[in-house]
């Protein structure tokens, strides 16, 4: 049976190390970024699309109608976290396909040394046979 080889390459040690300095000089870059629990995620309301568009026609109606907007919503604040998400947005479109292609690799590199690993080992346990521990014997 073949088994592909659709990935062969490798990261040295070097490159790893300018990657990850690379990624902390990002996060050194945005300090003001928290992250939440998993509690404190679960709780928010979670923003689409939709709900930004929703946010800009809002904005749009407390310009034209300020006298509407409670006193206790700062539509200055709403404006700035509305800026952040765009903002975010446009970083993480180029790091969620970096992932992607990350994970793809890791995914694909692992099949590529998984499936073969069997065919080895079925082949070895056939012909070797297993020792008492359940290990398979070299000798």
């Amino acid at each position: 049976m073949y088994y592909g080889n659709l990935i062969s390459t490798t990261i040295s040690q070097n490159k790893i190390d300018e990657i990850t300095a690379a990624i902390e000089r990002i996060n050194d870059q945005l300090p003001s970024l928290i992250t939440l629990t998993k509690e404190e995620f679960s709780s928010m309301p979670k923003v689409s699309y939709q709900n930004i568009d929703f946010i800009h026609e809002v904005l749009e109606f407390a310009d034209t109608y300020p006298e509407m907007v409670p006193e206790h919503i700062n539509v200055q604040e709403i404006r700035k976290d509305l800026e952040l998400i765009e903002s975010i947005s446009a970083i993480l479109k180029p790091m969620k396909r970096l992932v992607k292609k990350l994970e793809d690799s890791a995914l694909l590199a692992g099949s590529e040394a998984y499936v073969p690993s069997l065919a080895i080992y079925n082949s070895v346990k056939t012909s070797r046979g297993m020792d008492r521990s359940g290990q398979l014997s070299a000798h």
